[in-house]
């Protein structure tokens, strides 16, 4: 699938896969205010992407932090070109890898949306869960105003009868991509401090977490999780990163709106 370009609100254009993903995906970003969580983004921090999609969170932070350095990690091949494109348009430091980050180093078989990237997933269960809940959201009832108005922007309303593009939507495709850790990825570009680790891995966050050794937790001032799994699972991440110091703050993500259980995790040391 190549990559094509589309334009922000504030009339910036971006490299994407799928214009139409855009608009939700952007919304979502430059909404949230981490701020009011807790979270300090200093101008010069160094931040960690972890399921970075065509780029659009670090863009954000190439706005807020015009000075940060940044790293972003794309395993899926269509969202990392449009990854770096974006990269070579916003400038600065910001160093782009196409690969996952876990537990071990090696590989991993992704379920590849190739009309929705952002729900591609090496968790197959997360996978089906999340297009589900996309699947209320577009043709249920229980989507807030706002999130409606959001998803009538994309202009999907428009082709929700067209059996041939909702079948598309939602195909699957095998990708196997490489897998670190993140202790080595901190080795490997002396990295001293992260300011603030992202991850958002449609399921795959507890095998992110679990590739941080003890040594790196005191090095890493803030995360923002977006827990894909369940209550059972943001229980346990919650207790974890409570037990490692932070303060926590926790939000429903919108797509919990559809019914697929996902919530945000914003952590910061007091």
């Amino acid at each position: 699938m190549s990559v094509e370009t589309t334009t922000l609100p504030d009339g910036r254009q971006v490299y994407c896969v799928n214009d139409y993903e855009v608009g939700f995906s952007w919304h979502e970003i430059a909404s949230d205010d981490l701020t009011q969580y807790g979270l300090t983004l200093p101008a010069g921090g160094t931040y960690v992407d972890v399921g970075a999609n065509i780029g659009l969170f670090c863009l954000r932070l190439r706005d807020l932090c015009p000075s940060a350095r940044l790293f972003a990690f794309e395993p899926m091949p269509s969202a990392f070109e449009a990854l770096q494109q974006n990269a070579a348009t916003m400038g600065g430091d910001l160093e782009v890898c196409r690969m996952a980050l876990g537990a071990t180093p090696g590989q991993v078989v992704f379920d590849h949306f190739p009309a929705i990237t952002a729900l591609s997933t090496a968790d197959s269960a997360s996978g089906q869960t999340l297009a589900d809940g996309l699947r209320n959201l577009l043709f249920g009832e229980g989507a807030s105003p706002e999130v409606r108005a959001i998803i009538d922007r994309t202009g999907a309303h428009e082709r929700l009868d067209d059996a041939a593009f909702i079948d598309q939507l939602f195909r699957t495709e095998t990708v196997t991509a490489d897998v670190d850790t993140l202790d080595n990825i901190v080795a490997r570009y002396g990295v001293e401090t992260i300011d603030l680790l992202k991850i958002d891995t449609e399921g795959q966050e507890r095998a992110v977490l679990d590739g941080i050794s003890p040594a790196l937790w005191p090095r890493i001032r803030q995360l923002l999780v977006e827990v894909h799994r369940g209550p059972e699972e943001l229980s346990l991440i919650s207790s974890e990163l409570e037990e490692r110091g932070y303060t926590l703050v926790i939000k429903s993500h919108p797509m919990a709106q559809g019914g697929a259980p996902v919530s945000h995790i914003y952590a910061h040391r007091p």
